[in-house]
């Protein structure tokens, strides 16, 4: 099993509301979490997207972080990430499930959640539900985590096309989910190769279903990361902010910022 190679990643994020959802509880939550100095550990990135109520919603993310915060505490030496984030994940599930039977009223809470571990060269990724991930790299975007809804079910059949799956009346219907309401839930896992120049962006659909992912990318690779995360939030209230927003962007500290190309006569 080969042993962690620390890279240093400059990270930013931000959390809001929603503009349309002024004045009720943001129920996403998430961390960022690095290993202290001198430590041999990845950094891991998580993000939730609570659901089932505003109180509800809110403890069912804020539980879910709070598996991955615990157990990141005390990781096995060397770390194993698929197992670990496996196993993270059912975690968190059974907390969710706990705090439903303690509560009939929250028996429909629920949450997404989508995490990244961070070493040297590969990112290792665990989704449930539609809170994406993506890496920039260059002019590409790519989508590594993989959406468990009804209308990502449909543009993978050829059913619907991608813009007409974000305005489907049916586009928040999750196909799996962190909730009691399930006795087993099924991430989706992946490996992805880093290059030095890649931008990492995590999100919540209250951003991927407002912003373009072009519009996404290039704040992401022009802006430092925290400037970035402020402003794809500034962005989505910008066009209605119709959901809660939450977005971590994490690039290779040194890499270059885009630079835009000035107009040319």
């Amino acid at each position: 099993m080969k042993l962690f190679q620390p890279a240093l990643y400059e990270i930013g994020k931000a959390t809001h509301a929603g503009k349309a959802r002024a004045g009720s509880p943001n129920q996403d939550s998430l961390k960022v979490i690095l290993p202290p100095i001198l430590r041999r550990f990845p950094a891991l990135l998580v993000l939730a997207d609570g659901m089932g109520g505003h109180a509800g919603g809110a403890l069912a993310s804020r539980l879910v972080i709070e598996a991955f915060s615990r157990s990141y505490a005390t990781l096995p030496r060397p770390l194993s990430p698929r197992p670990y984030l496996e196993t993270t994940v059912r975690q968190a599930h059974r907390k969710v499930c706990q705090a439903a039977e303690k509560d009939p009223q929250l028996a429909g809470m629920g949450s997404t959640v989508v995490a990244a571990v961070l070493d040297e060269n590969t990112l290792h990724l665990i989704n449930v539900g539609d809170s994406r991930l993506y890496v920039f790299r260059g002019q590409a975007v790519k989508q590594i985590s993989y959406d468990q809804s009804v209308v990502a079910e449909l543009v993978r059949q050829g059913v619907l096309t991608p813009e007409e799956a974000r305005h489907h009346p049916h586009k928040n219907q999750l196909t799996m989910s962190i909730t009691a309401r399930r006795q087993e839930v099924l991430p989706y896992c992946d490996e992805f190769p880093l290059a030095f120049e890649d931008v990492i962006l995590l999100c919540s659909d209250g951003l991927w279903g407002v912003v373009p992912e072009t519009l996404m990318r290039a704040a992401a690779c022009q802006m430092r990361p925290q400037a970035a995360a402020g402003h794809l939030v500034q962005l989505a209230n910008s066009l209605g902010g119709p959901d809660n927003i939450s977005v971590i962007v994490a690039r290779r500290v040194g890499s270059p910022l885009e630079t835009i190309p000035e107009d040319t006569e």
